[in-house]
C-alpha cells in the first residue's frame, strides 16, 4: 500500500472562508470567526496580527485561549496570579494555552504578519466590552 503524503504548506484563503463574523476595525488586525457558539461553549477563529505590534496586557474573564501559529512568530508574555510573568516565543507550528482570569500580551516581529488560528471557549461579547476599561497598557 502507497503511503499518503500530506501537503505541508495549506493556502488558506480567509476572506472567502464561511464566516459567522468578521472585525477589521482592530488597531492590532482582523480577526475571522468561524464559530462562537454558547450552548457549546466554543469559539473559533482567525486571527491576523500586524508587524511591530504589541498588545494591552489584558485578561478574559469568561474565556480560556488555545492559540496555533500558522505563520509567523509570537512572543507572548503571561502573568501568573501572583504578579510574576514569563515569557515564552511560539514560531509556526507551536501552541499554547492560556487560562481564563490570566494577565497576557503579545508582540509580533517588526517585519511579518502573524497568522493565528484560535481556538477557545464561548466568548461573550458584553463581558468582555466590561471588561476593556480595566486593561493594563
Amino acid at each position: 500500500m502507497d503511503e499518503i503524503k500530506f501537503p505541508r504548506i495549506f493556502a488558506i484563503d480567509i476572506d472567502n472562508l464561511e464566516t459567522e463574523k468578521r472585525d477589521h476595525d482592530h488597531i492590532w488586525g482582523d480577526e475571522a470567526w468561524l464559530v462562537n457558539d454558547r450552548k457549546l461553549n466554543i469559539g473559533c477563529k482567525f486571527l491576523t496580527i500586524f508587524p511591530g505590534f504589541t498588545s494591552s496586557k489584558h485578561k478574559h474573564l469568561t474565556k480560556s485561549e488555545y492559540f496555533i501559529v500558522l505563520a509567523g512568530e509570537l512572543k507572548l508574555r503571561e502573568w501568573n496570579p501572583g504578579g510574576h510573568h514569563h515569557e515564552v516565543v511560539l514560531e509556526q507550528g507551536r501552541r499554547y494555552f492560556i487560562p481564563k482570569n490570566i494577565y497576557h500580551r503579545f508582540e509580533t516581529g517588526s517585519k511579518q504578519f502573524v497568522l493565528l488560528l484560535e481556538v477557545s471557549t464561548f466568548e461573550d461579547e458584553q463581558t468582555e466590552k466590561e471588561l476593556k476599561s480595566e486593561r493594563l497598557y
